[in-house]
């Protein structure tokens, strides 16, 4: 049988309410509920302000998510953001966040995750002293996104599958967490989570450090918009699905740092970088040091299984912002090819599959993490801007679903203070990705701008310097 043209133009609508929340929760629940504890109690002092954090930074994304709702039931074409910001401020805004976002943030995203995924893997048959430690540990995070990418160019409809295979996987290990601090409070255990908020950091500036940190365990929030063309009933199902993920995740969140804080202290939190296998090793170590060792593997099986499933996720939803704004012809048109037989956006996949890998192999992907939350959270906050921005501008469009404009307006608040807060504790790399933001404006003027502006604008200045010099070409 084939496939209209017609029929390859879209991809299918393959998501249901069930997948689409599943899917939003894999793609949240990564390796950062794993390792971001430590960091967020290290900038705020106490357990008490820590666990204000993670619920403060559900909240955000809750608002954020919500904002997301209204823009994602007014487009149901895929690319998310993309599509927000071209109908907000214009073409220059939306390919401004395609050369940022789609040439380096979300490969980098990727191969954070996949590194993730790989340290915590070998980490359970090799220490970073061993020889050839690097090279294996480089290699295992390239072959897990090769092996990704390979299943979702065979078949989007198993990559759902899979999203939805490592999302309970996932819910099990967090859910096991849980467990063992609610057993450490059972047996009256609470000299840790008992400090509250004594030796608090009282210093707004470290805070924003602390909140990118926990919202880096929240971010995915998003992606459900960025696949809206392929969730049935969109209309319907992003909003519900969206609250619900959110929900969901600020509950699991929650109770999982409740249960760090009751098992460690806070100096052990600050000083242990695998938080997960001490854990395991700590609660099951009253049973001998077979069970000890069975805690290690549990909860790093756990963790790499988590990365996995965020990378099958984020790769997902990576590879449909290059194929959209090839679309809008932003980007190479070859890129918006999809595979007739298996209806995937195979040009696409293997695009953000190359460059995830070349972003794998430099040794300090992991110190830009905190500057890839600064980076997404400026572009998120001009999308939810857009909210009222859109509500004037496209006042007839209908809206299934309207969120209350304090939302946005608590959203937009939120994204300024997370923006500004950095330029003040570290500025030089803020202001670094300023700059490569602002590439991509010659870029598109120079590549992209079909209207032609400054072209335009070039021809005036040359025929006003020609009247004001008296001379010619």
């Amino acid at each position: 049988m084939t496939v209209s043209e017609d029929d390859c133009r879209n991809l299918e609508a393959t998501f249901t309410l069930t997948s689409t929340v599943l899917f939003a929760v894999g793609q949240t629940i990564g390796s950062g509920i794993f390792v971001s504890p430590n960091e967020v109690i290290r900038h705020v002092g106490s357990p008490g302000m820590a666990i204000v954090i993670w619920i403060a930074s559900g909240i955000i994304s809750l608002t954020g998510a919500l904002s997301f709702s209204e823009l994602g039931t007014m487009f149901k074409r895929s690319g998310g953001e993309f599509q927000y910001l071209k109908a907000a401020y214009g073409e220059i805004w939306a390919f401004v966040y395609m050369w940022v976002c789609g040439v380096i943030r979300n490969s980098l995203g990727c191969a954070v995750i996949a590194l993730t995924f790989s340290s915590y893997l070998i980490g359970l048959a090799m220490t970073p002293d061993d020889l050839y430690y690097t090279l294996v540990h480089k290699s295992v995070a390239s072959l897990g996104i090769i092996v990704i990418i390979a299943i979702n160019i065979y078949s989007t409809r198993m990559g759902v599958v899979l999203c939805n295979f490592f999302c309970v996987l996932k819910l099990l290990a967090l859910t096991f967490l849980i467990v063992l601090g609610g057993w450490k409070l059972c047996e009256g255990s609470t000299e840790n989570i008992a400090q509250g908020f004594k030796n608090t950091n009282m210093n707004p500036g470290e805070w924003t450090t602390a909140f990118f940190a926990a919202l880096w365990s929240y971010s995915g929030w998003n992606c459900i918009n960025m696949i809206s063309g392929e969730i049935k009933n969109s209309a319907r199902t992003i909003p519900r699905a969206l609250v619900i993920s959110q929900f969901v995740l600020i509950s699991i969140y929650g109770l999982a740092n409740i249960a760090y804080c009751s098992i460690l202290s806070p100096e052990e939190l600050v000083n242990q970088d695998a938080i997960a296998l001490f854990v395991g090793r700590r609660m099951l170590m009253r049973f001998g040091e077979g069970w000890a060792r069975f805690g290690e593997i549990f909860f790093g099986l756990s963790v790499a299984i988590s990365s996995y499933g965020s990378l099958n996720s984020s790769l997902m939803c990576s590879c449909r912002l290059p194929f959209i704004a090839a679309q809008e012809n932003m980007f190479p048109k070859f890129i918006a090819l999809i595979q007739c037989r298996t209806g995937t956006p195979i040009v696409s996949l293997l695009y953000i599959g190359f460059t995830s890998l070349i972003c794998i192999w430099p040794s300090n992907i992991a110190s830009l993490i905190s500057y890839v939350g600064f980076l997404s959270w400026f572009w998120w906050g001009l999308c939810f801007m857009a909210v009222p921005v859109l509500r004037f501008k496209m006042p007839s469009v209908y809206r299934k679903f309207r969120v209350c404009l304090i939302v946005p307006v608590i959203a937009v608040a939120s994204t300024l203070y997370l923006v500004i807060g950095p330029f003040f504790v570290n500025p030089l790399p803020c202001l670094a990705w300023v700059g490569v933001s602002a590439i991509g404006i010659p870029i598109y003027y120079g590549y992209v701008d079909t209207k032609n502006t400054c072209t335009r604008y070039m021809n005036l200045i040359l025929v006003k310097l020609a009247d004001v010099f008296g001379a010619s070409l």
